[in-house]
């Protein structure tokens, strides 16, 4: 038996008290009907797979949804959507995940601070629990799919009253559609007339994919570049570290231990907005849901492993997950850009044709690197009265604008750039 979410404002219940399916007609909307999970491994993988495109998005792959499940269920709670037209046809399959976050730690600068010394005092006010169509993993993508025939103003608007009943339930303070690209928002626009308004994520980092491997990214860089790259890499030369790349299917999972995991830990506390946590499991759950998906790249001194990336890979695109570093060693070696080098080296070679780098270390990134960033947008409604009061008022405090600042070379740029090295 499917276990269902009750929701008496949708569902009508079936004879016998079990309800896993609703038509919902308005005037504005064709008879639909949708099914609400708990869990994926309720859902008809065929019927979900047939909604995305495998060689392009391994994050809507059931095998990534479950490993979330697994390693988060206790901080998050999960909602999957698949809507049907009235012959029972797929029309979209949505993640939906309730996540609690510390305002603070999404917060910068001046707002950081204030948020913090409040947050000491009435923990309570800085925790906001937010329902998201979307997974609480900054993946750079959304959870939400059509199929292309769907009428997408139709699907939101029932989107949107299942999130707002599950927003009631989990008493969320913030409704979230996350996270879309230039692209994806073009399919968004009925959101705006159920209430919420587009605000700036963090702008995604794009690697330039078309070389064969390092050495040939290495040869064709600019000068300037190539220089700084080449120092990068006789620093990390002189510490005699041994590296190891594993997919999930050749035992990456059972080289990711505590201590690795640590690393990563550095490096979040460094991080100047921390949206998720990540649990070691969801790591090492990464690579077993998806053992043909996975690159884990590990950079050992003797038995300890000092450094190391996680990525994602589908037919034609690859993700950097997390990244982490002992940053004792990251002093005299650069450890960050080397195992930066060694994922991209595994992109190159898998001949990646979108790399994406993450939305964080965009300077950093930038000053070595052959980047350039892409816009990346979210949804957002109020889950109570006065947070919507709040943010009429001040939503670019909320939500300041973030603009990507690396915009991709045209032609003739790359030309003078190339004649001027």
């Amino acid at each position: 038996m499917i276990a269902t979410v009750e929701l008496p404002s949708l569902v009508a219940p079936k004879p016998n008290g079990v309800s896993l399916r609703e038509t919902m007609t308005a005037q504005d909307t064709p008879a639909c009907q949708y099914t609400v999970y708990k869990s994926i491994r309720e859902v008809d993988a065929e019927e979900w797979n047939g909604l995305r495109n495998a060689s392009r998005d391994p994050f809507m792959d059931p095998g990534f949804i479950e490993a979330v499940e697994n390693s988060m269920g206790s901080v998050c709670r999960f909602r999957h959507v698949v809507v049907r037209d009235k012959d029972g046809r797929p029309l979209a399959a949505a993640c939906l995940s309730s996540y609690t976050v510390d305002g603070a730690a999404l917060a910068e600068g001046s707002a950081k601070v204030i948020l913090t010394a409040v947050g000491r005092a009435w923990p309570w006010l800085t925790r906001n629990t937010m329902v998201m169509c979307g997974l609480p993993i900054s993946s750079g993508d959304s959870h939400l799919r059509f199929a292309p025939h769907a009428d997408r103003a139709s699907v939101l608007a029932i989107l949107d009253r299942l999130i707002c009943e599950f927003a009631r339930e989990e008493r969320a303070r913030f409704i979230i559609f996350k996270e879309f690209n230039a692209d994806g928002a073009r399919d968004l626009k009925r959101l705006e007339s159920l209430g919420y308004r587009q605000a700036d994520s963090y702008p995604m980092n794009y690697a330039v994919s078309d070389y064969r491997d390092f050495d040939d990214y290495l040869a064709r860089i600019r000068s300037k570049k190539r220089r700084m790259l080449r120092g990068s890499i006789r620093k990390f030369a002189k510490g005699n570290f041994r590296v190891v790349t594993l997919t999930g299917r050749e035992g990456a999972a059972d080289h990711y231990t505590d201590g690795v995991h640590r690393l990563y830990e550095a490096v979040l506390s460094r991080s100047p907005v921390q949206f998720e946590h990540l649990p070691a499991e969801f790591l090492r759950e990464l690579a077993r849901r998806l053992p043909d998906n996975t690159s884990f790249t590990y950079v050992y001194r003797g038995d300890e492993v000092v450094a190391y990336s996680a990525s994602v890979f589908s037919e034609t695109t690859f993700h950097g997950i997390v990244l982490g570093i002992d940053y004792d060693l990251n002093r005299e070696y650069e450890l960050y850009f080397n195992v930066l080098f060694k994922a991209l080296d595994v992109a190159f070679r898998r001949g990646a044709q979108e790399i994406l780098l993450g939305q964080t270390a965009d300077t950093t990134k930038h000053a070595k690197l052959d980047i350039f960033q892409g816009p990346m947008s979210i949804y957002v409604k109020g889950g109570r009265s006065t947070i919507r009061i709040a943010l009429k008022l001040a939503f670019p405090l909320f939500f300041p604008p973030r603009p990507a600042a690396y915009l991709p070379e045209t032609d003739d740029e790359a030309t003078d750039a190339a004649e001027n090295d």
